[in-house]
């Protein structure tokens, strides 16, 4: 039991640093004055908020044992 909570625990924090490097490449999008790397950052931001989402819904499906 103790190795399973572990795991999750693990796959939790993963889960977070998705969604934190989500946002530290949005944060570096609003802060760019180059409208082409604006987008890039945006477009990189996009990306890894889309998979913390993911993450987040596979998270709430084996809390409820789905």
């Amino acid at each position: 039991m103790e190795d399973k909570i572990c795991n999750f625990k693990h796959y939790l924090k993963q889960t977070m640093d998705l969604l934190e490097d989500a946002y530290k490449w949005k944060t570096m999008a609003d802060e760019c004055d180059n409208p082409e790397m604006k987008q890039k950052y945006m477009s990189v931001s996009n990306t890894l908020y889309d998979m913390f989402m993911i993450e987040h819904n596979n998270i709430g499906k084996m809390f409820k044992g789905e």
